[in-house]
């Protein structure tokens, strides 16, 4: 079951689910010892303009660290609560296949309570995560003010 689920998103999404490939970039010595000493924290928030190299910056620090990320490109879909929660299942099993279960879908019955639902989902997906692992969730931009995935 699982296998059928990974051959499907490989072959539907797999822009979502993958950091970009990079070319040759300059490397940014400074910024990322500014990563290293944020990732003593629990988030690390990157923000700038469009173009300004955010996703560039974070795929060459993983990559020059070695870190294996845990990559999830959000659109407009994600907008919808369902979509994300999905989507993100999907992908964690790629990351931790060895996991049997699946990770519960956003469903009506949970509405009521997303927050506890969120917070249930996100500890039953760190669980499986080996560390060190980053998620990394890129285009965050692209999810409308009006979201329910802003709160």
């Amino acid at each position: 079951m699982a296998s059928e689920a990974l051959r499907y998103l490989r072959r539907t999404f797999p822009a979502k689910l993958t950091a970009p490939t990079l070319p040759l970039v300059l490397e940014r010595p400074r910024l990322y010892r500014r990563l290293d000493q944020a990732r003593r924290k629990s988030i690390v928030w990157i923000s700038g303009p469009p173009g300004a190299g955010k996703t560039t910056l974070i795929a060459a620090y993983l990559r020059a660290r070695r870190l294996r990320p845990f990559w999830y490109n959000i659109d407009e879909r994600d907008g919808d609560l369902a979509t994300f929660f999905h989507y993100l299942s999907l992908t964690t099993q790629s990351v931790a296949p060895r996991f049997r279960h699946p990770l519960p879908h956003l469903t009506p019955e949970y509405a009521l309570g997303l927050p506890i639902f969120t917070r249930n989902f996100f500890e039953s997906l760190y669980g499986r995560l080996k560390p060190p692992m980053i998620l990394v969730f890129d285009n965050y931009q692209e999810v409308a003010e009006s979201s329910a995935l802003q709160a």
